[in-house]
Order: structure tokens, then sequence, then C-alpha cells
């Protein structure tokens, strides 16, 4: 990949290796693959989306790119912020920051409604154009945004709990159209949407 890494590559194993680690009993195994996530935190914007590649054959690694998506190549890192936070027992809150300002970023830049259907979806950002398609990888964000809304530690009845869980129910209503609309009952692997 001529010195460049895919964001959801780097963002993929720290659950399993974490796992392992506690398993066997080594803990490199997590601290070595947490080292990636604590580089991204160093780069990450400040409106918490990264672009899809990395250049990772310098001493310091700069993103390559000025895509972002939450489909193909950006999925992994999102959710497993999420899960990271989950699997230490809620205590690493480092993580649990890093997925609170990449979700307030996901519903300040790519969250849509679509025209005339009103159907909720994430548009990918290319150059800092919207591209108003949403990949069917993108469907894991209902659960992904339903469980961070259920955890959150403002409680469930704060308003950005609330505003998950309501986002999480909105695109996974689009995610079934995905599915309903098509005359074989199966989704697409993307959908490209009007307004």
């Amino acid at each position: 990949s001529g010195g460049n890494a895919i964001l959801s590559e780097i963002g993929t194993l720290q659950v399993e290796f974490r796992y392992l680690a506690k398993a066997t009993g080594k803990t490199e195994y997590a601290e070595k693959s947490e080292k990636a996530f604590q580089i991204m935190r160093d780069m990450m914007p400040d409106d918490g989306l990264m672009p899809l590649s990395v250049r990772n054959n310098n001493p310091k690694p700069s993103f390559s790119n000025n895509k972002i998506s939450l489909g193909a190549m950006g999925d992994s890192i999102y959710e497993y912020m999420l899960k990271m936070w989950l699997q230490g027992g809620r205590k690493e809150q480092w993580l649990r920051d890093m997925y609170d300002q990449s979700m307030q970023g996901v519903h300040d830049k790519l969250l849509q409604k679509s025209s005339p259907s009103g159907l909720t979806y994430f548009a990918d950002l290319n150059g800092g154009r919207l591209d108003r398609k949403m990949d069917h990888l993108v469907c894991f964000m209902g659960g992904l945004l339903a469980l961070g809304a259920v955890t959150d530690p403002q409680g469930f009845q704060s308003p950005r709990a609330q505003r998950d869980m309501a986002t999480a129910k909105a695109v996974t209503y689009t995610c079934y159209q995905m599915y309903a609309r098509q005359e074989t009952g199966i989704s697409p692997e993307y959908v490209d949407f009007k307004g």
C-alpha cells in the first residue's frame, strides 16, 4: 500500500489481543495492540473523524488522504473505541472520550436525511464535500450507537444518550429499507441518496 495503512486495519484487533493477554497472562499482547489506538488518539482531529489512510513510513504517522467514511476501510476504528472501553470495565476513560468525540463529529458532519423519503443515513466526506451514499457496511452503526447510549456515563436519560438512541433507531430503519425496497430482498453494496 505504498507505506500507507488503512484506518480500519489499525483499529480491528485490539479486543482480541486484549483478551489473549488476559487468557495467557502475557500483557505485552494488549500493550502492543493498544499502542495503535494511543497513536490514533494523538492524531485525532478535533471533530473526531479520521481519514481512511494513514502514512506510516515516517517516524510520526500522519493521515495521507481526506476521505472520511464509516463504511469500508473506516468502520472498525470507531467500533473498537467503545468495545475496548467496555472490555476494560469502563475504566479507560480516554477510549470513551475518543468514541464520544467521534460520535459528535458523526452527528455534526455525516448524519443526513434523504429527500423525499426522510431516511436517516451517514454520508461520506471526500475532501470536505458530502458524498450522499451509505455503504451497507455502515449498518453496524445502529447497534454501536445503541450500545453507546445504554452505557453512556452521563446516563441513558442524558441528551447525548437520547440523541444516539434516536439516531440508532433511525439508521437501523434505513438499513431495513435497504433490503425491503429491493425486488430480491437483498441490500446493495451501497445506496445513493438525494438530499
